[in-house]
């Protein structure tokens, strides 16, 4: 799946925006739930500490009450008259009004005591002597001696302090009392005994339910021990141990001072904290509603995720407003290049996109400029598939010129092969005639009579060796003549092949211009990606067919060079050929001139018959140096029939080359019209 441009710059500004947002979010929020919680911590002690003060001060009011008790004068006048129950082995019903003095006097002060504090539980008072005197008045257990009880030794033990025990159930209402108590003196300042002043925790429940912490929030007292003292929540849980209550988190707080942590009771979780009063010892823990607490900080992540959709809106109609201005000049790139890619070079670039500063400006210009180079590249390879065109079609008119006269050289020089035959059996025959002439003239030396007939058969055969040497003199000049020719058309030839060696040059250069060139365009293709390799495979075509091009010239070079060579060594032969001609040319005519001076002679034999015999010998030798001339030239016309046979053979092959030279200038003539086929593609 293809992910545009414009998708990833959607998706990156939502990222910038959403992750910070997400982020601070997360950091807000948690920091929030830290900050509240830290807030209800710090609020909670705060408030306790209010309401520890304020029980110490409820506490230290029933201490001053306790105090204010034990210097009534009437308890001071406590005697061995008061009730004591140490010998009674039952349960004894407890009568102080009707035991009247002292006793009931003082039990009447309770009375009085107790409808002023609706909150004591008891009030009582123990004698060193064993008496007791309580408020209420319940049944006294058998044997009962308060002497032995410790509230009453521990005052005794600390005279002048208020003693606060731990608080304690009471099975009568199953309420929580806790007692204060301390040393009675008579007026004397001698230990009377103790008075107590025990108090109902119901009143202590009744202050903390009052307590607001937050509002699902409620305060829970525990003693020392463990033993709730209060719980305005759950009053069921009052008088009971936290290591009961089968909570764990609850059960840890008798081994802490302070702590603070979550707990769930009834499936409702809780943030607990807990304050150890300096005072008491006892532990005052406040419980709220996790949910309440988070409720702020849900309250603010609400208002943060609903400024997140915003911000995210706001995005993504800001990152698609960016993303339209940034993708829009690159699409139009993108066409270009397309556009260019289908070998269409005739587009141009918005100009407001070429004016811009940025790096898309400067993409468009090089996209610009790379455009401008390459159609400048293809109406230079144009040109010059042009030139190799029309260079092609006069070559090969050249070359047919050249396949005609070469056919023409070969049957000239087969037709002076024929003459230098002819020649040959020419001279052949004049050999034999010269031979004959030679006989003759010895039997002219023999016998006079013989001389005059063989005189006229000289004659005869004089006139018919003058008639052939005649007819050699002119074979020889045509073959003078022709050879000659022969010289003059390999030599147009060795020209001829100058000049196709000067087009071939021009070919060559022309490929490895053609050759730079399609480089030149690859490497632009590759510049420009993905979108040029349409034109990097054109331009590498042209590369090939441009090697081609430049192969091809090469080859034909080298053919070229192997026809000047042969065409060389064909003058220099021909030129041999010329020579030996001339050369048998000359030995003819003097052989003609001979055989002048020797019709001369015979003519004039009849005449002068009688100086044939002085004169034989000398003719004799004459002419055995005219056999020995016409031996020569002879074997002078074997040599010109033999080098006219290899010239016939030369010419042979160099028709042959030629002919192969125009098929290879066929193939480069294919070539180049291939190669202009594929260059109209384009449009510039």
């Amino acid at each position: 799946m293809r992910v545009s441009i414009k998708q990833r710059l959607i998706a990156a500004f939502l990222a910038i925006i959403l992750i910070p947002i997400g982020v601070i979010s997360s950091f807000v929020y948690v920091s929030m739930e830290e900050r509240i919680q830290t807030y209800f911590i710090e609020s909670s002690t705060k408030e306790v500490a209010q309401v520890d003060n304020a029980i110490n001060l409820y506490f230290d009011s029933i201490r001053e009450n306790v105090n204010l008790i034990a210097g009534s004068p009437l308890l001071k006048s406590a005697d061995n008259t008061i009730t004591t129950y140490m010998d009674k082995p039952t349960k004894t019903k407890h009568t102080p009004l009707q035991n009247g003095g002292v006793e009931a006097a003082i039990f009447q002060d309770f009375l009085r005591f107790v409808d002023s504090h609706p909150n004591t539980a008891f009030i009582y008072l123990a004698t060193k002597y064993g008496g007791y005197i309580q408020w209420p008045t319940d049944d006294v257990i058998p044997n009962y001696d308060p002497r032995t009880r410790d509230w009453y030794k521990t005052p005794m033990e600390n005279p002048g302090k208020v003693i606060t025990t731990d608080p304690y159930l009471y099975l009568g209402d199953n309420s929580i009392v806790i007692s204060n108590v301390t040393m009675l003196k008579d007026d004397k300042g001698e230990p009377l005994g103790v008075v107590g002043l025990d108090v109902n925790l119901k009143g202590l429940t009744d202050i903390l339910k009052e307590i607001k912490i937050g509002k699902t929030g409620y305060l829970m007292l525990v003693g020392k021990d463990g033993t709730i003292l209060a719980n305005p929540k759950n009053p069921e849980l009052n008088s009971k141990n936290l290591k009961d209550t089968q909570i764990p988190e609850l059960a840890a707080i008798a081994e802490n001072t302070s702590s603070s942590f979550a707990v769930t009771m009834n499936d409702t979780e809780y943030m607990a904290n807990v304050f150890t009063s300096d005072k008491t010892g006892w532990k005052y823990i406040s419980f709220i509603e996790r949910a309440e607490l988070s409720a702020e900080a849900n309250q603010i992540g609400f208002i943060i995720g609903a400024l997140s959709v915003l911000f995210a809106l706001l995005a993504i109609v800001a990152s698609i407003l960016f993303s339209h201005k940034f993708t829009k000049p690159l699409l139009a790139i993108v066409d270009q290049i397309a556009q260019i890619g289908r070998g269409d070079f005739t587009g141009e670039l918005p100009k407001n996109l070429l004016e811009r500063k940025d790096e898309i400006g400067m993409l468009g210009q090089s996209i610009q400029v790379m455009q401008v180079s390459i159609q400048g590249l293809i109406r230079e390879v144009q040109k010059a598939v042009n030139t190799l065109s029309t260079s092609s079609d006069n070559i090969s008119v050249r070359l047919a010129d050249n396949v005609d006269a070469t056919n023409k050289i070969s049957t000239t020089i087969q037709e002076v092969a024929s003459g230098a035959q002819n020649q040959l059996r020419g001279t052949e025959e004049s050999a034999r005639a010269m031979e004959e002439m030679s006989i003759g003239i010895q039997r002219v030396a023999e016998t006079t009579s013989i001389i005059s007939e063989a005189s006229t058969c000289t004659a005869d055969e004089a006139q018919l060796g003058n008639q052939s040497i005649q007819k050699a003199i002119q074979q020889m000049d045509s073959v003078r003549g022709s050879v000659e020719h022969s010289v003059s058309v390999v030599k147009q030839l060795g020209e001829r092949s100058k000049e196709i060696v000067q087009i071939i040059d021009v070919i060559t250069g022309i490929a490895s211009q053609t050759n730079l060139l399609a480089l030149n365009a690859a490497i632009e293709a590759a510049r420009a990606g993905e979108h040029g390799r349409g034109f990097a495979v054109v331009a590498d075509e042209v590369r090939k067919l441009a090697e081609q091009s430049d192969e091809s010239a090469r080859q034909i070079a080298n053919l070229i060079q192997e026809i000047q060579e042969d065409t060389t060594m064909a003058v220099n032969s021909m030129d041999s050929v010329n020579q030996d001609v001339q050369d048998g040319l000359s030995t003819v005519l003097e052989s003609g001139e001979a055989f002048q001076r020797i019709l001369q002679e015979i003519q004039q034999m009849t005449d002068q018959i009688q100086e044939v015999s002085a004169v034989s010998e000398q003719m004799s030798a004459g002419s055995e140096q005219v056999a020995a001339s016409v031996d020569e030239t002879a074997q002078i016309a074997r040599i010109s029939a033999s080098n006219a046979e290899n010239l016939a053979a030369s010419s042979k092959g160099q028709l042959a080359t030629m002919e192969e030279f125009a098929v290879s200038f066929e193939s480069l003539n294919q070539m180049a019209r291939e190669l202009e086929r594929m260059i109209s593609k384009f449009k510039i």
